[in-house]
C-alpha cells in the first residue's frame, strides 16, 4: 500500500518567536511523506524573514502581500494542502515527533474514520507545563461521529482539542472550507462537525501536542465572547439535525458551559500573572 501524503498547514500572523519552535516540531516528524505548508498573512515582525532561512525541501510558503482575516488564512492553509490526511498548527503550538506516525497509524487501522484525535498538554509562553495530559475527557478508541459532536455539545466545549491535537481526511476537511469566520473561538470544532458528518473519530489517550496559551494569544482575545459563540454554534448544529439533543441534554450543556467558562476565565488570569511577575522579575 502506498503512503499517504500528509500536510501540516500552519497559517501565520507575527509568529516569532514561538514559530521556530513550531516549525522544527512539524518538520521534525518521524513520518516521512509529508508537507509542510506556512501561509504567511503579511506580519510586521521577522516571521519573513525566519521562513526565508529555512531551506527544508518538504516546506512550502506563501508570501501574502496584504494581511487577511484569521479564518480566511486558516481557510487558504486547508486549500493549498495536497494530502490525504491534513493537520493544522497554530504558529505557537507543538506536536510529539511521532504524532502524524501514530494518528495515520490510527486511520488507517479503522477505515472509515475520518478524525483522528489526542491528548495534548498545556503549556505557557515560556514552554513550561501548565497542564500535562488534556482534553478527549471520556472519548477513548472509534467512536461515532454523531457521539463525538454530542459529547462536545453537551460538555460545553471541544472536547476533541485544538487543531494540532486532530488529524482530519483531507479531500473531507478541503471540502468542508471555508472554517466559519462566525464563530471565531468555535471554529475549530465547527469544521470537525462537518468533517465527521462523513465518518468516525479516533481518539488516542497518549499526548502528541502541546498547546500554549499565553495573556495576548487569539484565544484570550476571544475568552469574553466564547460562551455567545458556543451557544450559536450548538443551537446550529441541533437545528440542522446532525445530532439529537433533548431539553434535558440543552440544560447540562448549558451547565457546563457556565462551569467551563468560569475554569476558563481563571485559567487565563493565571497566565496573565504568571507572565507580568516573570517579566518582572526579569527587567
Amino acid at each position: 500500500m502506498t503512503t499517504p501524503l500528509v500536510s501540516i498547514v500552519i497559517p501565520v500572523y507575527n509568529g516569532m518567536p514561538f514559530l521556530r519552535d513550531a516549525l522544527e516540531s512539524a518538520l521534525g516528524q518521524t513520518y516521512a511523506h509529508l508537507e509542510v505548508i506556512v501561509i504567511e498573512n503579511y506580519s510586521s515582525d521577522d516571521t519573513a524573514e525566519y521562513l526565508q532561512s529555512v531551506t527544508d525541501p518538504r516546506l512550502k510558503v506563501v508570501y501574502r502581500t496584504s494581511t487577511q482575516p484569521a479564518a480566511e488564512n486558516w481557510t487558504q492553509a486547508i486549500v493549498e494542502s495536497r494530502g490525504e490526511f491534513v493537520k493544522l498548527m497554530c504558529a505557537d503550538d507543538l506536536i510529539a515527533s511521532n504524532a502524524i506516525d501514530v494518528q495515520v497509524s490510527a486511520l488507517l487501522s479503522h477505515p472509515g474514520a475520518v478524525l483522528a484525535a489526542c491528548r495534548r498538554r498545556i503549556i505557557d509562553d515560556r514552554g513550561d507545563v501548565l497542564k500535562e495530559s488534556h482534553g478527549l475527557g471520556r472519548l477513548y478508541g472509534r467512536i461515532s461521529g454523531e457521539k463525538a459532536v454530542r459529547d462536545c455539545l453537551l460538555a460545553g466545549t471541544n472536547v476533541l482539542g485544538e487543531p494540532a491535537a486532530v488529524l482530519m481526511n483531507g479531500p473531507l476537511v478541503r471540502a468542508a472550507m471555508p472554517w466559519h469566520p462566525e464563530w471565531p473561538y468555535m471554529i475549530d470544532v465547527a469544521t470537525y462537525a462537518d468533517v465527521l458528518r462523513s465518518g468516525d473519530a479516533v481518539c488516542e489517550r497518549e499526548v502528541l501536542a502541546s498547546f500554549r496559551v499565553t495573556a495576548s494569544s487569539w484565544s484570550s482575545q476571544l475568552l469574553t465572547q466564547q460562551p455567545i459563540q458556543f451557544r450559536g454554534w450548538r443551537d446550529g448544529v441541533i437545528a440542522s439535525g446532525q445530532v439529537p439533543f433533548s431539553r434535558l441534554d440543552r440544560l447540562m450543556s448549558e451547565a457546563n458551559l457556565r462551569v467551563r467558562t468560569l475554569g476558563r476565565r481563571a485559567y487565563f488570569r493565571k497566565v496573565a500573572r504568571r507572565a507580568a511577575a516573570s517579566s518582572a522579575s526579569t527587567a
